[in-house]
């Protein structure tokens, strides 16, 4: 049974907040010392007419480039090649009619840039001396050079593998690889998760709960137990869509997850349910391994793919949540003066970052989210380049006449960005807008 407490509030805000898909600082706070949008470019007509996070900007022959956090300007356009879907950029200039003119515009230095992360290994590209591990939606290398701790009964990186929990830091590469400089492995107990109720009703006969549990329609609960994303939702009649879903579902499950036997302490039982949610236009979990998906989403997809990334996402922050769990249990070891193990592993005494519900944090655990749905996609053969296209569908909530016309939301153009940059898996280049 779900517990109440800070995850449920966490995902709480984030479904919530699905109208704030941007960073952008406020007008008053905009002047010299401040950008006035930063974000992805979502959309590219031309050097001089491109979008950031859906804004349309402009540019003139007196618009300086640069690198964020760098002290020389351009004012020949240099820096071309830096103008691509999935590029992040910070833009100084002053609101024209229905666009941005732009004074300055920064370009953030792609490569070799500081990279920090926490996640179950849920992948080994390559053994030995040095090997390589996809965890947090990133490829990790641990190189001979990379200071190394163990906690958890792991000794040394022989006794590393999937299933085991990483904290890393590093500096990624040109080829998208995060070359580590310290690494701290745990074998996390996150404790046994109870699968989620089996059907208890036909489809067609009730709602369902945040634990799973399906309810009669006709029985009677209090309103304020209805709406929200961990509140009671209808169950969708169509079978075929419910078998339709809950395949992909199963398809994108880490291979890792299929391999645990069903009482490993670690083992996701998962569960797949559509409703009927017109508010919400992503999936929704309320409870570690029950993914509902609403069937508007699932009616609004162009194409499987499309809908393996939905799936996949939920996947992901499925993960996440027990990531958080993994954390929440390092935490109460250090309370109760648990010992050295659990320190090593987690130094920081404050909240998990998880657990942050600031708009900045969400942001993060959406990027967090669609770097990790990117390879589990391409591990389940589906194309990662449908990842944005999935989220550009969903991003309205009513779809224009010309669907040539949307925009891609920010959570798009990260995934643009990571998979520009060489992510996992490397693919040649992003769709056009």
């Amino acid at each position: 049974m779900a517990q109440p407490g800070l995850i449920r509030i966490l995902l709480s805000s984030l479904v919530l907040a699905l109208g704030c898909d941007f960073v952008c600082l406020d007008a008053a706070a905009q002047d010299k010392s401040f950008p006035a949008i930063e974000g992805y470019i979502t959309a590219v007509r031309g050097f001089h007419d491109f979008d950031v996070n859906g804004t349309r900007v402009s540019t003139s022959p007196a618009t300086h480039y640069g690198v964020i956090g760098g002290k020389a300007l351009s004012e020949d356009g240099g820096l071309h090649g830096a103008l691509a879907l999935g590029s992040f950029v910070q833009i100084f200039g002053a609101n024209t009619d229905n666009f941005l003119s732009a004074s300055e515009v920064l370009f953030a230095g792609d490569w070799n840039k500081k990279i920090e992360g926490f996640g179950v290994i849920d992948k080994v590209l390559s053994a030995g001396t040095e090997p390589v591990f996809r965890a947090d939606g990133y490829r990790i290398r641990i190189e001979s050079t990379t200071e190394t701790k163990y906690s958890g009964g792991l000794t040394s990186l022989a006794d590393v593998g999937t299933n085991t929990w990483v904290r890393f830091e590093g500096k990624r590469g040109q080829g998208g690889e995060v070359r580590t400089t310290r690494a701290t492995f745990i074998r996390a107990r996150p404790g046994k998760v109870e699968p989620p109720p089996p059907d208890q009703l036909p489809a067609h006969a009730g709602l369902i709960n945040s634990n799973g549990n399906l309810i009669n329609e006709h029985t009677k609960f209090r309103l304020s137990d209805a709406g929200g994303p961990c509140g009671l939702h209808r169950i969708v009649a169509d079978q075929g869509m419910q078998e339709r879903v809950r395949r992909v579902g199963m398809k994108v499950m880490p291979e890792y997850q299929k391999e645990l036997p069903d009482d490993s302490p670690s083992k996701i039982h998962f569960r797949i349910d559509v409703v009927d949610e017109s508010i919400f236009r992503e999936d929704i979990e309320c409870s570690v391994g029950l993914i509902l998906v609403p069937r508007q989403v699932v009616a609004r997809l162009a194409n499987e793919d499309q809908l393996a990334a939905i799936m996949s996402n939920a996947m992901a922050f499925t993960l996440m949540l027990q990531g958080a769990k993994v954390r929440a249990t390092a935490l109460e070891k250090i309370a109760e003066g648990a010992g050295e193990a659990a320190i090593l592993a987690y130094p920081e005494f404050g909240l998990p970052a998880y657990w942050v519900v600031e708009q900045a944090e969400q942001i993060k655990l959406r990027e967090q989210a669609g770097r990790i749905a990117l390879a589990l996609m391409a591990d389940a053969g589906y194309d990662p380049r449908q990842a944005p296209e999935a989220w550009r569908l969903l991003a309205p909530k009513k779809m224009p006449k010309d669907p040539s016309l949307l925009k891609y939301p920010s959570r798009a153009g990260y995934q643009l960005s990571f998979l520009r940059l060489g992510g996992e898996p490397s693919q040649s280049s992003p769709p056009a807008p």
